[in-house]
Protein backbone atom coordinates (compact mmCIF):
# COMPACT_ATOMS: atom_id res chain seq x y z
CA UNK A 1 0.00 0.00 0.00
CA UNK A 2 1.27 3.38 -0.42
CA UNK A 3 0.93 6.19 2.13
CA UNK A 4 -2.77 7.29 0.43
CA UNK A 5 -4.12 4.49 0.61
CA UNK A 6 -2.45 3.66 3.52
CA UNK A 7 -4.30 6.95 5.18
CA UNK A 8 -7.36 5.94 3.11
CA UNK A 9 -7.76 3.01 5.59
CA UNK A 10 -7.14 4.93 8.93
CA UNK A 11 -9.98 7.25 8.15
CA UNK A 12 -12.15 4.43 6.89
CA UNK A 13 -11.58 2.26 9.49
CA UNK A 14 -11.35 4.59 12.28
CA UNK A 15 -14.30 6.87 10.81
CA UNK A 16 -11.83 10.06 12.08
CA UNK A 17 -12.51 8.82 15.19
CA UNK A 18 -15.92 10.22 15.45
CA UNK A 19 -16.83 8.83 18.20
CA UNK A 20 -14.73 10.99 20.44
CA UNK A 21 -16.87 13.74 19.70
CA UNK A 22 -19.83 11.47 20.75
CA UNK A 23 -18.41 10.79 24.12
CA UNK A 24 -16.95 14.32 24.24
CA UNK A 25 -20.51 16.34 23.29
CA UNK A 26 -22.08 14.11 26.26
CA UNK A 27 -18.76 15.13 28.47
CA UNK A 28 -19.30 18.92 27.65
CA UNK A 29 -23.07 19.32 27.84
CA UNK A 30 -23.05 16.85 31.78
CA UNK A 31 -20.35 19.58 32.59
CA UNK A 32 -22.53 21.91 31.57
CA UNK A 33 -25.50 20.80 33.79
CA UNK A 34 -23.70 19.93 36.32
CA UNK A 35 -22.20 23.63 36.50
CA UNK A 36 -25.91 25.29 36.85
CA UNK A 37 -26.08 23.13 40.73
CA UNK A 38 -24.84 24.90 43.54
CA UNK A 39 -21.81 22.65 43.86
CA UNK A 40 -18.19 23.45 45.25
CA UNK A 41 -15.85 24.35 42.70
CA UNK A 42 -13.45 21.77 44.22
CA UNK A 43 -16.03 18.86 43.40
CA UNK A 44 -16.81 20.11 40.19
CA UNK A 45 -13.25 20.54 39.32
CA UNK A 46 -12.74 16.67 40.38
CA UNK A 47 -15.67 15.63 38.44
CA UNK A 48 -13.83 17.80 35.42
CA UNK A 49 -10.90 16.01 35.91
CA UNK A 50 -12.53 12.29 36.35
CA UNK A 51 -14.71 13.17 33.29
CA UNK A 52 -11.93 13.85 30.86
CA UNK A 53 -9.48 10.79 32.49
CA UNK A 54 -12.88 8.60 31.64
CA UNK A 55 -12.69 10.43 27.80
CA UNK A 56 -10.09 7.76 25.61
CA UNK A 57 -11.86 4.54 26.83
CA UNK A 58 -15.61 5.68 26.57
CA UNK A 59 -14.39 6.78 23.23
CA UNK A 60 -13.27 2.80 22.57
CA UNK A 61 -16.23 1.75 24.33
CA UNK A 62 -18.15 3.58 22.08
CA UNK A 63 -16.68 2.85 18.85
CA UNK A 64 -16.40 -1.25 20.02
CA UNK A 65 -20.11 -0.75 20.24
CA UNK A 66 -20.85 0.80 16.72
CA UNK A 67 -18.36 -1.89 15.43
CA UNK A 68 -15.75 1.03 14.73
CA UNK A 69 -12.55 0.05 14.42
CA UNK A 70 -11.22 2.86 16.66
CA UNK A 71 -7.48 1.63 17.27
CA UNK A 72 -6.56 0.32 13.13
CA UNK A 73 -3.95 -2.58 13.70
CA UNK A 74 -1.80 -3.38 11.33
CA UNK A 75 -2.32 0.10 9.95
CA UNK A 76 0.70 1.98 9.47
CA UNK A 77 -0.39 5.58 10.53
CA UNK A 78 -2.26 3.88 13.65
CA UNK A 79 0.78 4.45 15.30
CA UNK A 80 1.31 8.04 14.81
CA UNK A 81 -2.52 8.50 15.58
CA UNK A 82 -1.90 7.19 18.97
CA UNK A 83 1.18 9.22 19.67
CA UNK A 84 -0.39 12.16 18.91
CA UNK A 85 -3.74 11.07 20.77
CA UNK A 86 -1.45 10.42 23.97
CA UNK A 87 0.39 13.78 24.19
CA UNK A 88 -2.60 14.85 26.17
CA UNK A 89 -1.67 12.50 29.05
CA UNK A 90 1.72 15.09 29.29
CA UNK A 91 -0.73 18.20 30.33
CA UNK A 92 -1.86 16.26 33.49
CA UNK A 93 0.40 18.13 36.26
CA UNK A 94 -0.49 21.17 34.25
CA UNK A 95 -4.34 20.30 34.73
CA UNK A 96 -3.14 18.74 38.22
CA UNK A 97 -1.76 22.42 39.55
CA UNK A 98 -4.71 24.19 37.71
CA UNK A 99 -6.82 22.21 39.63
CA UNK A 100 -5.04 23.07 43.17
CA UNK A 101 -4.09 26.89 42.21
CA UNK A 102 -6.13 28.41 39.27
CA UNK A 103 -9.69 26.49 39.52
CA UNK A 104 -11.41 28.71 37.95
CA UNK A 105 -9.45 28.40 34.80
CA UNK A 106 -10.02 24.48 34.70
CA UNK A 107 -12.70 23.95 32.07
CA UNK A 108 -10.77 27.04 30.14
CA UNK A 109 -7.56 25.38 30.39
CA UNK A 110 -9.33 21.69 29.29
CA UNK A 111 -11.06 23.12 26.46
CA UNK A 112 -7.92 24.91 24.95
CA UNK A 113 -5.85 22.00 25.62
CA UNK A 114 -8.41 19.50 23.68
CA UNK A 115 -9.08 22.01 20.70
CA UNK A 116 -4.98 22.40 20.19
CA UNK A 117 -4.96 18.66 20.35
CA UNK A 118 -7.58 17.69 17.87
CA UNK A 119 -5.26 20.16 14.59
CA UNK A 120 -2.83 17.76 13.83
CA UNK A 121 -5.76 14.89 13.20
CA UNK A 122 -7.12 17.41 10.22
CA UNK A 123 -3.39 16.50 8.69
CA UNK A 124 -3.79 12.87 9.35
CA UNK A 125 -7.52 12.54 8.39
CA UNK A 126 -7.57 15.37 5.70
CA UNK A 127 -9.99 16.65 7.71
CA UNK A 128 -12.37 19.99 7.73
CA UNK A 129 -14.14 19.04 10.47
CA UNK A 130 -10.92 18.53 12.69
CA UNK A 131 -10.01 22.54 11.48
CA UNK A 132 -13.72 23.95 12.49
CA UNK A 133 -13.34 22.20 15.69
CA UNK A 134 -9.86 23.44 17.05
CA UNK A 135 -10.58 26.84 15.66
CA UNK A 136 -14.34 27.00 17.12
CA UNK A 137 -13.20 25.66 20.31
CA UNK A 138 -10.05 27.95 20.71
CA UNK A 139 -12.02 30.92 19.60
CA UNK A 140 -15.03 30.62 21.79
CA UNK A 141 -13.15 29.32 24.91
CA UNK A 142 -10.95 32.49 24.32
CA UNK A 143 -14.04 35.07 24.37
CA UNK A 144 -15.62 33.59 26.95
CA UNK A 145 -11.93 33.48 29.06
CA UNK A 146 -11.26 36.72 28.43
CA UNK A 147 -14.81 38.26 28.61
CA UNK A 148 -17.24 35.87 30.82
CA UNK A 149 -14.79 34.17 32.91
CA UNK A 150 -17.03 34.08 35.83
CA UNK A 151 -19.22 32.38 34.12
CA UNK A 152 -17.03 29.68 32.45
CA UNK A 153 -18.40 26.63 34.40
CA UNK A 154 -22.17 27.51 33.15
CA UNK A 155 -21.20 29.31 29.94
CA UNK A 156 -18.72 27.33 28.32
CA UNK A 157 -19.55 23.62 28.03
CA UNK A 158 -22.73 24.23 26.51
CA UNK A 159 -20.87 26.14 23.86
CA UNK A 160 -18.42 23.77 23.75
CA UNK A 161 -20.79 20.80 23.26
CA UNK A 162 -22.58 22.78 20.45
CA UNK A 163 -19.06 22.99 18.28
CA UNK A 164 -18.84 18.93 19.24
CA UNK A 165 -22.14 18.40 17.63
CA UNK A 166 -21.61 20.25 14.84
CA UNK A 167 -17.82 18.68 14.26
CA UNK A 168 -19.62 15.08 14.32
CA UNK A 169 -21.77 16.16 11.67
CA UNK A 170 -19.03 17.26 9.63
CA UNK A 171 -17.00 14.21 10.40
CA UNK A 172 -19.78 12.28 9.36
CA UNK A 173 -20.52 14.30 5.84
CA UNK A 174 -16.82 13.44 5.58
CA UNK A 175 -16.93 9.80 6.04
CA UNK A 176 -19.57 9.39 3.84
CA UNK A 177 -17.90 11.00 0.65
CA UNK A 178 -14.94 8.88 1.60
CA UNK A 179 -16.78 5.55 1.44
CA UNK A 180 -18.70 6.92 -1.79
CA UNK A 181 -14.81 8.00 -3.26
CA UNK A 182 -13.28 4.65 -2.04
CA UNK A 183 -16.08 2.62 -3.74
CA UNK A 184 -15.95 4.10 -6.90
CA UNK A 185 -12.21 3.87 -7.42
CA UNK A 186 -12.94 0.04 -6.84
CA UNK A 187 -15.86 -0.27 -9.19
CA UNK A 188 -13.27 1.69 -11.88
CA UNK A 189 -10.75 -1.22 -10.84
CA UNK A 190 -13.20 -3.61 -10.96
CA UNK A 191 -13.99 -2.65 -14.28
CA UNK A 192 -10.66 -2.13 -15.43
Amino acid sequence: MNVKEVQNDLMQRTKKGVTMFYVGSLYWFLMGILGLFDMHINLLGLIYLIGIGTLFPLGILVSNLLKIDFIAKGNELSNFAGVIGGMQLFFAPILIIIYMEKIEWLPFFIAVLTGAHFLPFSVLYKSKGFIFQSMAVVLFSSIVGFVFMDYVYKILPFGLGIIYLITIILLLNENKKLTLELEGQLNKEMQI
